[in-house]
């Protein structure tokens, strides 16, 4: 069960579960989760659930919305996150997602990226078809464009590249092919264009020769 403890001044205030679709952070009376302080804003900020997952949104509040020392706008949380809104910290617990591995160990669930950045996949059917991809794909600029294990995070555009992919660059054959059908009809349009001249000066020499004497 997910959760969130205030504290201030390095004490513990109280705690609350993150049981409901969206949690209200702020200094009004009717917040899920009310902080009576003026450096908090009316309703300042949000903690919402998304599948298995938790995020945080800030409100429009005059002081900002930090996660880990870094403001944000909407940032997806993972276990042991600090939320600062103003001299208020709310530590974030998911006891089903254990807290960011130290360095070196193996990590046996991957963080949640940040929803700004990254766009989060879940359905074994992509795995299988980004794998597809790779091998059919090996040594082509497509397949550089597929994301890898252990690479960078792969954003959703990159996704749907793998899901669909047709909406990439045209194959070299389908250009080669292109390239010829121009020359053929440039070649045409000369050719037509030669013999619109010559008949037109033909016709201009017979209606401007000589006039036959009267007899």
């Amino acid at each position: 069960m997910a959760s969130v403890t205030v504290i201030f001044g390095g004490q513990e205030q109280s705690s609350y579960q993150l049981d409901r679709p969206k949690l209200v952070v702020g200094r009004e009376p009717n917040c899920e989760i009310h902080i009576d302080n003026l450096g908090i804003s009316r309703q300042h900020c949000a903690f919402m659930q998304r599948n298995d997952a938790f995020l945080v949104q800030d409100l429009g509040s005059s002081n900002g919305t930090y996660v880990n020392g870094r403001k944000v706008t909407e940032h997806f949380l993972n276990d042991a996150d600090e939320i600062v809104i103003g001299k208020y910290t709310l530590r974030f617990k998911n006891d089903i997602q254990p807290a960011q591995p130290a360095p070196g160990a193996t990590a046996t669930n991957t963080p949640v990226p940040d929803t700004l950045n990254t766009y989060v996949m879940d359905g074994a059917k992509i795995q299988e078809q980004l794998a597809k991809m790779r091998s059919s794909q090996a040594g082509s600029a497509a397949a550089a464009a597929v994301p890898t294990p252990g690479g960078p995070p792969a954003t959703a555009k990159d996704y749907a590249r793998a899901l669909d992919p047709g909406s990439g660059a045209a194959p070299a054959g389908d250009v080669s092919t292109l390239k010829t059908l121009l020359i053929v009809l440039a070649t045409v349009a000369v050719v037509l264009l030669t013999v619109i001249v010559l008949i037109m000066t033909k016709v201009l020499n017979f209606s401007g020769g000589a006039t036959p004497p009267i007899p």
